[in-house]
């Protein structure tokens, strides 16, 4: 339930971030939600895992890494969406590189958090 509950307030925050120009207005906004993202992601990856497999303490960081990596892949599939739907820019020089940087590093930092709090979630519940 807390993973679709993220999930929607992501998409809400998304949507009214696009809808009030905040990602131009305030580029902060765009680190939120990359970061929020990033743990939904990393929450999903283990709700998905587990499904799978069975779940394991003794695979939480294996669990935790494999979280970071979905984050990870999908922060950088958004990324070559926005270049490709003519959201982002290469010709922006540096800024698009300090932009890209900036949302891929939140992705992971998401991505570790989102798998943390999973893994911690199931260690409690599965005792």
């Amino acid at each position: 339930k807390r993973f679709f509950w993220l999930l929607a307030f992501v998409a809400l925050l998304n949507y009214i971030a696009i809808k009030l120009y905040l990602y131009w207005s305030d580029p902060d906004i765009d680190m939120v939600v990359h970061s929020l993202a990033g743990v939904s992601v990393g929450m999903a990856t283990i709700l998905v895992y587990c499904n799978y497999f069975n779940f394991s303490a003794s695979k939480k960081s294996k669990m935790i890494a494999f979280a970071v990596a979905s984050a990870l892949f999908i922060g950088i599939l958004w990324e070559i969406y926005e270049l490709y739907f003519g959201i982002t820019f290469l010709s922006d020089g540096i800024a698009y590189v300090r932009d890209t940087a900036s949302d891929i590093t939140m992705d992971i930092i998401g991505g570790l958090f989102g798998g943390w709090y999973s893994v911690r979630f199931l260690s409690k519940n599965n005792k």
